[in-house]
């Protein structure tokens, strides 16, 4: 009897075993139509050949309770699961109830000379690995030219469907930019940068300085015209430090931005959004496959704009932003797990900018429990040394 007894749990146990195998198969097949709904259904041209955009929504269109099909055909980003991720769906409630106003305007591209994220130097890129001598159950911390923020890494060479990060999102307070406070120095350069964004795919390389490659971006764009202090904000999207401008926003707004990553040559998915003015837009963005999506580093990054700019290395002089916040920044990789910018692990880099000549920080985050007590989900930018009190010399 008790052998009967025993066999009979077995089945049971196996025939739980067979239906959840058959969800969980049943559940990768959904996402795959709606991976491939994402792609195919960004088939209107804007004014730049590499990026396409998604059908307007009809008229009363509710993204709340729209099915995952509905929302990949029109662009919004993928419903988070309720019960196992609450603050990503608060925070995407939060987005979906406030995309009113969907913008069709022109992208402008910021890219002045057009030879993108090419150093000014005949020494040849290349990436740098992220573990090196430090000390290994920390943050890797480093600094570059034109990148202060978090980088997560895995150890992926080519794209997988199950470990790849696909799917990044964050908050971000949009600041006042403005040049340095004290600016002895007067303009020594037209226009003064500062982008924050979330991307896919950027790292490390080394050309005459270490600086950051970015991969696929979407985020906000300052830019400051020295001679008259005026200031331009705008929402932009772009792949390999590429940076097209889409829409006007403010210095106070709120403004949140989702990526999805596809893998190899495929296009990625950007969702970019003011919640102050109610204003939106998806896009994805063509692949050129020099550099093919391995969704290898997830990146929450405050940027200077490089390589084509007026210094040795080609990064532009650097706005003063003095404080910006990122919030509600995690990352998905293909199987579902969630990872965030306050990771401690010894595979994360912090990035401190420096300016032109590397011998003074520019821009620091604060990240994580042990540093800035930003918790797991949020950054904090401070603008420091030269771009904040004027006198970097060149």
């Amino acid at each position: 009897m008790q052998t009967l007894n025993i066999n009979r749990k077995l089945a049971v146990i196996a025939v739980a075993t067979s239906v959840l195998l058959g969800l969980r198969t049943i559940a990768m097949g959904e996402n795959d139509s709606v991976r491939a709904i994402y792609l195919s259904a960004a088939n209107l041209p804007t004014n730049l050949a590499n990026i396409h955009t998604y059908a307007e929504p009809p008229k009363g269109f509710n993204p709340l309770v729209a099915t995952d099909e509905e929302l990949a055909t029109y662009g919004f980003p993928t419903r988070p699961d309720k019960q196992v991720d609450p603050a990503h769906y608060r925070l995407w409630e939060r987005a979906m109830m406030a995309a009113k106003i969907r913008w069709n305007g022109e992208l402008k591209p910021m890219s002045r000379s057009g030879h993108g994220m090419t150093p000014a130097s005949s020494l040849p890129v290349q990436p740098v690995e992220h573990i090196q001598s430090q000390a290994a159950s920390k943050p890797q911390q480093w600094s570059n030219i034109n990148a202060a923020g978090v980088i997560l890494n895995n150890s992926l060479k080519k794209w997988s469907a199950k470990t790849s990060f696909n799917d990044i999102w964050t908050l971000i307070s949009v600041p006042t930019a403005q040049v340095p406070f004290d600016n002895t120095t007067g303009c020594t350069e037209t226009y003064y940068f500062d982008l924050n964004y979330v991307g896919i795919d950027g790292y490390l390389a080394a050309g005459q300085s270490l600086f950051f490659n970015a991969g696929e971006q979407a985020g906000v764009q300052e830019a400051v015209y020295c001679p008259t202090g005026q200031a331009y904000y705008n929402a932009f999207v772009g792949w390999n430090d590429i940076y097209n401008t889409s829409f006007a926003i403010n210095p106070g707004d709120l403004f949140y931005t989702e990526l999805h990553a596809f893998g190899g040559c495929n296009n990625g998915s950007a969702f970019v959004e003011d919640l102050t003015t109610l204003t939106y837009n998806s896009y994805t963005i063509q692949n050129d496959c020099v550099f093919p999506q391995v969704g290898k580093s997830a990146n929450w990054i405050v940027d200077r704009l490089c390589c084509d700019g007026p210094a040795p290395d080609g990064v532009w002089p650097l706005a003063n932003t003095a404080a910006i916040f990122f919030d509600g920044g995690e990352v998905e990789n293909g199987s579902g797990a969630t990872f965030y910018p306050g990771s401690q692990a010894s595979s994360t880099q912090v990035l401190t900018m420096t300016d032109d000549a590397g011998d003074q920080s520019i821009e620091l985050v604060n990240q994580g429990s042990g540093t800035g007590y930003e918790g797991q989900h949020g950054l904090f930018f401070e603008t420091t040394g030269c771009a904040w009190s004027g006198g970097c010399t060149r």
